[in-house]
């Protein structure tokens, strides 16, 4: 458990501010979006009555069972409607039985490769830190089903990158390209703040493999990756593996949420259920925070995940984080609260990533809306001085 109790911070009501403050008004939630957070929340956070009158209200079952596959919330609707015995349209209640039965599939497809993938670098020596979910079904969530995945993902260090991609491909595993990655590559000599992206393995099984060196994925190389491993702890249930430390671990899913566009509520859930079993030790976070530039980021996503979810953060730990008042109403302007209480969180990922891009507006907005603007300013001027008139006016549309 939390060392902070789960009545501070509590939220568990619709906010009613005005827009003006960049609040959002009760009557602008669709009634499907505010059934599938509360289904979400804690039992603490939310009353029976309150799920029940929720639905109540409810007009299209069909948006909110496709709603509830895309945001990786399907068993925390069927558990929380069938624990109070409502019955579902039929239609819904078969969209959503097939998407249970299909993310269970395809959980115990990838945990088997996740096995053997492990033990294949552990015998070519490699030490292997697992992100995101994996690591969150079995060490966050009463029941690991409850956090469905896609693919793998695994952070290696960098002397080791070579043998880990031998290692995938003595697995079965091809490499397929990656876009950013490849332009990245085309400036790496000119450029040497940026860092690597992830490189993607498939297998034939469909199994879908991230090799990561750094878990923040910033295209900046990272301030503090030496601590991180130094850090990392064993999985539990999990021979072979790491994780990160529950600091780390809520940097890195803050800043994931963040470049995603908040646009899976199972990955704020990660951040609640992160905040609520572990005694987070804030000062390492808002140190490896600022140090990679995303303190801005752990602070709105607590805050989304406090104002969805009810997670219990302190205001004086949001405080701690909250950035410039300018930047509080870029924020709100890019990535709008209601939209996202809405459930219709979209990605602008180089509003918060540093792309190789051959153009200035392809780099600013990472600019301004996040930290370490050093670096990204020295980085973006030697791409400006290394872009030549070729590649500008490749990217002027044809009018």
């Amino acid at each position: 458990m939390s060392r902070w109790s789960s009545s501070s911070g509590r939220c568990r009501n619709e906010p009613s501010l005005s827009p003006r403050r960049g609040g959002v008004l009760s009557r602008d939630i669709r009634a499907e979006a505010r059934l599938l957070r509360m289904c979400v929340r804690e039992p603490e956070e939310v009353t029976d009555d309150e799920i029940l009158t929720a639905a109540k209200a409810v007009r299209d079952w069909h948006w909110l069972a496709g709603t509830a596959d895309q945001h990786g919330i399907v068993r925390f609707l069927i558990r929380a409607v069938t624990s109070r015995g409502l019955t579902l349209p039929q239609q819904a209640s078969d969209m959503l039985h097939e998407s249970a039965i299909a993310q269970t599939a395809m959980a115990l497809s990838l945990e088997s490769e996740l096995a053997r993938v492990l033990e294949s670098l552990e015998g070519a020596g490699v030490p292997a830190i697992v992100i995101k979910g994996p690591a969150l079904a079995r060490t966050l969530y009463d029941d690991s089903l409850l956090r469905p995945f896609s693919d793998l993902d695994l952070v290696v260090q960098s002397r080791d990158q070579a043998i880990a991609a031998n290692g995938l491909q003595d697995c079965g595993y091809t490499e397929t390209a990656f876009g950013p990655e490849a332009d990245r590559q085309a400036h790496a000599g000119h450029v040497h703040e940026g860092a690597e992206f992830h490189r993607v393995f498939q297998a034939p099984c469909g199994s879908s493999v991230e090799l990561h060196l750094d878990p923040l994925q910033l295209g900046l190389r990272p301030a503090c990756e030496e601590g991180r491993w130094l850090r990392a702890v064993p999985v539990a249930g999990l021979p072979r593996a790491l994780m990160l430390c529950p600091e780390d671990q809520l940097v890195q899913l803050a800043t994931h949420v963040h470049k995603h566009g908040f646009c899976r509520l199972i990955w704020l859930k990660d951040i609640d259920l992160l905040v609520r079993r572990y005694f987070l030790d804030w000062a390492l976070v808002r140190e490896v925070a600022r140090a990679e530039g995303v303190g801005a980021s752990v602070w709105y996503s607590l805050r989304l995940s406090r104002l969805l979810l009810g997670t219990p953060v302190p205001g004086s730990v949001l405080a701690n984080f909250r950035p410039a008042l300018p930047l509080r109403f870029l924020y709100q302007w890019v990535w709008p609260p209601a939209r996202i209480l809405n459930l219709g969180g979209f990605m602008r990922r180089r509003s918060v990533q540093f792309h190789m891009a051959q153009s200035w507006s392809g780099m600013l907005p990472s600019l301004i809306l996040m930290g370490r603007r050093a670096d990204r300013m020295h980085a973006l001027l030697k791409m400006t001085v290394h872009v030549s008139p070729a590649d500008v006016s490749s990217e002027v549309p044809a009018s």
